[in-house]
């Protein structure tokens, strides 16, 4: 009994820290616009000081086999990354520091959501899913607040005081809703999609409110989620959330045909008159988007995701074959093209301020590594998104089975487009879904061994039943003779 209230009590501790670490990430933005520069340079740092906390404590916690199959994996990696990092120091110190937040510290948030909802704590789960799409509430209201306001109000303001008319669509202010940039809140959404569907699937679990769980809160959230996901005026958000949607009922059509085309049936019905009721009556949360989508005079909308699309792979190419050879290899150092990189070294500054910047995921990995990097950094993922399909393939149970399916399809997208090492929060995002991934065939398993150890339970019950009775039938012939 006592080692089961330490189990608690130590999951408790990194279920906090999960619940933190997620807080954070969503609020960060809009409290760095009312807060003083030098505060607002804290809280940035703030989600990196949770995550080395919680390195801390996952340094020394007892984990099971798929957690420690990732963490080696992210040991080994963490050595092949020791030749860039002693290249970087060599170029700018605090920069190399920095970098290594940037690639590698992060997969921590992955191994802390097994830790945080042990097998025997689903519920835990449950309600850690709910919290994470209730949190669509203040970011769609603040989004609906800013499509609202007048491009100089401070909430449609950039962290530095400026304005954001620069990232307008067709001359419709995009919003940033509680984040810093609109790119961050399409990837929230993007993120926070998959986990609407652990609260369609497998909603929490109280009889007194059952409709609340079952129909009112699903149906709310997928309201919210479809405004947030259009009044961001971005692709990104509606094409990431149609993906994920998209992958995520294939995978798991494929592996419950009958039971997935039924309930894609019944959830495409309320989605779709949902979205034109919405666009019926609130058009305003449409219409950047609306506007973005019918493309430009130069180019039409989709020859434009065309060419973005394969602008992510393929940047690289225009400027490769000019750089020096050793620069073609090990690239031009770490974590320049991040964020905050300018504000910690003055090497990323001077490169920054010419004007210079990968967009892309691919382009800025070898640009900042080289070949070198793009080997091990997009190795290290393609072997994490092959470890969660193999995971997944071997979840049994048929809601299990399809919640992981769509947390899954955000691990391939983000796992190959997303900028993974330039953007914390895509990182973390990124990280939850595959750790999440982990929780979820440690609570099949557990599914797995109850069942069996109530179907053995049965067998022995049920010959121990017919081992008595024929005790009796042969006292009974004893006593007739």
């Amino acid at each position: 009994m006592k080692n089961n209230n330490n189990i608690d009590h130590i999951s408790r501790k990194y279920e906090r820290l999960l619940y933190a670490i997620v807080a954070m990430l969503v609020f960060e933005g809009i409290a760095r616009k009312v807060v003083p520069s030098s505060i607002g340079l804290l809280i940035f740092f703030l989600k990196d000081l949770l995550c080395l906390l919680s390195l801390y404590y996952i340094n020394n916690a007892k984990l099971s086999i798929t957690t420690v199959w990732l963490k080696t994996i992210w040991a080994i990696v963490a050595v092949a990354f020791i030749p860039l990092l002693i290249y970087t120091a060599f170029l700018d110190l605090p920069l190399s520091v920095f970098a290594v937040k940037q690639y590698l510290l992060y997969v921590v948030t992955g191994l802390l959501v097994p830790l945080a909802f042990p097998s025997d704590q689903i519920e835990k789960f449950k309600r850690f899913s709910l919290y994470f799409s209730s949190l669509l509430l203040p970011t769609t209201f603040v989004a609906i607040l800013q499509n609202s306001l007048p491009s100089t109000h401070w909430l449609n303001l950039t962290i530095g005081g400026t304005s954001m008319e620069e990232f307008s669509a067709a001359g419709f202010l995009r919003v940033s809703s509680t984040f810093s940039f609109t790119g961050q809140y399409s990837w929230f959404l993007n993120a926070v999609c998959s986990f609407i569907v652990v609260v369609f699937f497998s909603p929490i679990n109280e009889r007194k409110n059952l409709v609340l769980y079952k129909t009112f809160i699903p149906v709310a959230l997928s309201i919210l989620l479809t405004i947030g996901v259009f009044i961001t005026g971005g692709r990104t958000a509606v094409l990431g959330n149609a993906g994920c949607i998209v992958i995520g009922f294939l995978l798991s059509v494929w592996k419950f045909p009958s039971l997935s085309a039924r309930k894609g049936i019944l959830i495409s019905m309320f989605i779709i008159p949902t979205f034109w009721l919405i666009h019926y009556l609130k058009p305003e949360f449409f219409a950047a988007y609306d506007a973005r989508s019918t493309g430009t005079e130069e180019m039409s909308n989709e020859a434009e995701i065309q060419s973005r699309i394969l602008g992510t792979f393929l940047d690289w190419t225009d400027w490769y074959g000019e750089q020096d050879f050793s620069v073609m290899i090990i690239g031009n150092g770490l974590g320049i093209m991040s964020n905050g990189s300018d504000r910690v070294s003055s090497y990323a500054q001077d490169i920054r301020s010419t004007g210079f910047w990968t967009e892309g995921d691919i382009p800025t990995t070898i640009w900042e590594g080289g070949i070198y990097l793009l080997i091990i950094w997009y190795g290290f993922r393609l072997i994490v998104i092959g470890f969660c399909f193999r995971l997944w393939l071997s979840i049994k149970e048929y809601k299990l089975s399809s919640i992981s399916a769509f947390l899954l399809a955000n691990v391939v997208i983000n796992g190959i487009i997303g900028t993974i090492g330039m953007q914390p929060p895509i990182a973390i995002w990124w990280w939850i879904s595959v750790g999440s991934i982990l929780a979820i065939h440690s609570f099949d398993k557990k599914s797995s061994e109850n069942k069996f150890v109530k179907v053995d339970k049965c067998i022995y019950t049920n010959r121990h039943s017919i081992g008595n009775s024929q005790i009796n039938k042969n006292h009974e012939k004893s006593d007739f003779r």
